[in-house]
């Protein structure tokens, strides 16, 4: 116990004899509370499970079982996260069932990929959440709180690892720290409750303990102490995510290199027995209860028969496609990915990172070259060379965590997530950092000042995309709608007067320039002043109706885009409503009217709409007159759709949309076979055509072709491909939608349409419906 008290003493006086550490974990702390606090409740990824296992073992005073809790957690994790946490929360009274779950937002997720405040918030949050908390939220946040403390852990041991790499440049160990501290998800991430942060901290602990050992290899001399020390690192790594299981690895190579280079093969068996003997002694027991419970000693087997599972052999396809998503999500892609940065962001950090790549490598492979000429010297396992050594350490656990990512991915559909990655975070960032250092070490004898300088620079740089993160994406994704006072209208404002009886007026609107493009947006701003607190919750709707009545767009969602819900309005309440209503990309040239208004869940009825006059208008209003335009393009109704890379849809064209009877309906397609292989991609390609009512399910006529019998034009060499169809007595009278698949008749499956970024959208294209006129009374 003596050397362990004379181990962490050493550590306190390092740390409070560091003023950039200290600087950096002040700071830290700051930024990673102010996350916890603006972030609602529950909008972590996966935190509400977390936090059930949280609570499950205060209620139960047991752990929770995989397949047989009545209510899904993250039951499938080591417990020492969550034991940490029980105990911190032991003494608070949530009042509420570990089960319970907050209101769902039934709009959530509205187009998640996006980067805006638009339904990004998975739950309704009402004011028992806010300060001073109480019950369920003085609880959650005292979990979080724990994090927060965790993520500074990670800081610490990140910034200790550097000094000990670098005991000559302060700034070096400086740089590392900063671009984990700073890292918004990792920020976010330990303002939430999960175990992705306790992670990262056994993978600093890690990495910090194989560095030691590799700088201080006198330490072999007591195999069993060491030993001993190791197991307990390995075995906190365990018990915090099986995932970090590999971590043994670096662990054994630092033990192997200073043995072999000190030539004391025989301390090395005694530590490594030692070592495995601490593990199983700690950690044995979380893998002897899940063979008895499950009959795998891991636990995975229940939790892939739980979220679902993939075949290795034909999921690389899908990680290569996923792989974006694991990088953006390892920077800053909150809630469950649905509160993205921009795209200019992530590629700027993958810039920076194949900066630092270059840098590394280049260096390396002058030191290689010199290496090469003289051969004197063992190149890493050399007693003056740990430094080497650890930058080997440093590059073995960012490919173990990476190596664990893409295997997860293989085998799972939920292991496309950057924080994954969150064990080698340490590791990837003293690594990054000293690659940017390489490139004026490749000019000149590195100065202190120069590292200070990049380390500040480098720092500040982080810091302010931290914060621009959280001020600027973060928290207006959750933010009540701005209010407007009395009389205060933007001279711009159409002045409206219109009442939705009884509970709330509409001042005034404004809406953005007529003609939208297909595949654009048309944005509304709505000026609200609450006349009266509604009963419940009233969903608001804006619909987009063409010149043959056809709805070409709809939305739906609770008041402030699912932030202020019409529950939470009080008389006098006024509020500033932006809403965008996306144009489909299909959509046909035509005018269209806006219509807006709000129903009753559930019930269905609509509130009543008045004028300024009191004189009733129904139980829509419509705003204004716009304007739909085609998309830009040399084919009419450019689209272009691509069909798993075979061929693409072009653009579209019918001869009309108001059908009477007897007349036909003609659609023309305008296909592009891949540029590689061209017509060869098309044999066994048939385009199919479905015509329905809007308001029945199945077609009225479906009609298939070739694709490859398509005409040619041969200026160009894009497939026309045209179907008439008679409009006769079978057409029901109004809306008819219009649908286009293409199937593979050898698979007897429908190609999917995929996406710039790669994702899927969907196999089935829904183009502008048409409308057939009633027939005329004989």
């Amino acid at each position: 116990m003596s050397r362990l008290s004379t181990a962490f003493h050493q550590i306190n006086r390092t740390v409070r004899a560091e003023p950039p550490l200290t600087g950096l974990v002040i700071l830290f702390l700051i930024l990673a509370t102010a996350y916890s606090v603006i972030n609602p409740l529950h909008e972590g990824t996966d935190e509400l499970r977390h936090y059930r296992f949280v609570r499950t073992i205060v209620e139960n005073r047991s752990l929770p079982v995989q397949g047989v809790e009545p209510c899904r957690s993250q039951s499938h994790h080591p417990p020492l996260f969550y034991a940490l946490g029980a105990l911190l929360t032991a003494g608070v009274d949530t009042g509420r069932d570990v089960c319970a779950s907050p209101e769902s937002n039934p709009f959530w997720g509205y187009r998640a990929w996006e980067v805006g405040v638009d339904n990004k918030n998975m739950y309704l949050h009402r004011p028992e959440e806010g300060f001073p908390w109480w019950g369920e939220a003085l609880a959650a946040h005292l979990v979080r709180l724990l994090n927060v403390l965790l993520g500074a852990g990670t800081v610490i041991l990140t910034y200790l690892t550097g000094r000990i790499i670098w005991p000559e440049h302060r700034a070096m160990a400086a740089g590392g720290a900063a671009l984990v501290a700073f890292n918004p998800m990792f920020l976010y991430m330990a303002g939430t409750i999960n175990n992705d942060v306790i992670a990262a901290l056994s993978g600093a602990a890690v990495i910090y303990a194989a560095v030691r050992l590799l700088h201080r290899p006198a330490a072999v001399d007591q195999p069993v102490f060491i030993g001993f020390w190791l197991g307990v690192v390995y075995a906190a790594a365990l018990m915090s995510k099986f995932s970090l299981a590999p971590m043994a690895l670096p662990l054994v190579m630092a033990l192997f290199i200073t043995a072999h280079r000190r030539r004391q093969v025989d301390q090395l068996f005694i530590a490594g027995t030692v070592m495995a003997a601490t593990t199983a002694a700690l950690a044995g027991w979380w893998f002897a209860r899940n063979f008895a419970l499950y009959g795998d000693p891991t636990g995975f087997n229940p939790v892939t028969e739980l979220w679902g599972v993939r075949t290795p052999a034909e999921s690389w396809g899908l990680v290569w496609l996923e792989l974006p998503n694991v990088w953006s999500s390892f920077w800053g892609r909150f809630g469950f990915g649905q509160i993205p940065l921009p795209d200019g962001v992530y590629q700027g950090l993958w810039f920076l990172t194949l900066l630092a790549a270059g840098g590394g490598l280049l260096w390396a492979s002058f030191r290689l070259a010199d290496w090469w000429q003289t051969r004197r010297t063992p190149l890493i396992y050399h007693r003056q060379k740990p430094a080497a050594a650890s930058l080997f350490i440093l590059l073995l656990v960012v490919a173990i965590s990476i190596a664990v990512v893409v295997g997860y991915m293989l085998v799972s559909p939920a292991g496309a997530m950057g924080r994954f990655l969150f064990p080698g975070l340490p590791a990837f960032a003293l690594l990054v950092f000293w690659g940017l250092t390489r490139w004026p070490a490749l000019l000149t004898d590195l100065s202190g000042r120069q590292v200070t300088g990049l380390a500040l620079g480098t720092g500040a740089a982080f810091l302010a995309l931290s914060v621009v993160a959280l001020a600027g994406y973060l928290a207006p994704a959750y933010a009540r709608p701005a209010g407007w006072p009395a009389g205060d209208l933007p001279a711009e404002a159409v002045v409206v007067d219109a009442v939705f009886a009884p509970v709330v007026r509409l001042h005034a609107y404004e809406r953005g320039p007529s003609p939208v493009e297909a595949d654009g947006r048309l944005d509304l701003t709505l000026y609200w002043e609450v006349l009266e607190q509604p009963p419940g919750d009233y969903y608001f709707f804006a619909h987009l109706f063409d010149e043959i009545d056809s709805l070409v767009a709809q939305r739906d969602t609770h008041p402030g885009t699912g932030k202020f819900p019409a529950s939470e309005w009080r008389p006098g309440d006024r509020f500033v409503d932006r809403l965008q209503i996306p144009i489909p990309l299909t959509a046909y040239p035509a005018g269209a009217r806006v219509q807006i208004g709000f129903y009753a869940p559930g019930e269905g009825y609509r509130l009543a709409v008045f004028d300024g006059a009191g004189h009733p208008v129904g139980d829509t209003l419509t705003l204004a007159e716009i304007e739909i335009a085609a998309r830009e393009g040399p084919w009419p109704q450019s689209i272009d759709r691509n069909f798993e890379g075979r061929v693409r849809l072009l653009g579209y064209a019918y001869n009309r949309r108001l059908l009477a009877d007897g007349e036909n309906l003609e659609l023309t397609l305008y296909w592009q076979p891949a540029a590689i292989q061209g017509r060869a991609l098309l044999d066994g390609l048939e385009t199919r055509v479905s015509v329905r009512p809007v308001a029945a399910v199945e077609s009225t006529l479906t009609l298939s072709a070739p694709l490859s019998e398509a005409g040619v034009d041969p200026a160009t060499g894009v497939l026309i491909q045209t179907f008439s169809m008679l409009v006769d007595g079978t057409w029901e009278p109004g809306v008819h939608a219009i649908s286009l698949s293409l199937f593979d008749i050898f698979t007897m499956a429908p190609l999917n349409m995929i996406a710039e970024r790669g994702n899927w959208i969907d196999n089935k294209i829904e183009l502008a419906a048409v409308r057939v006129a009633a027939p005329r009374p004989r």
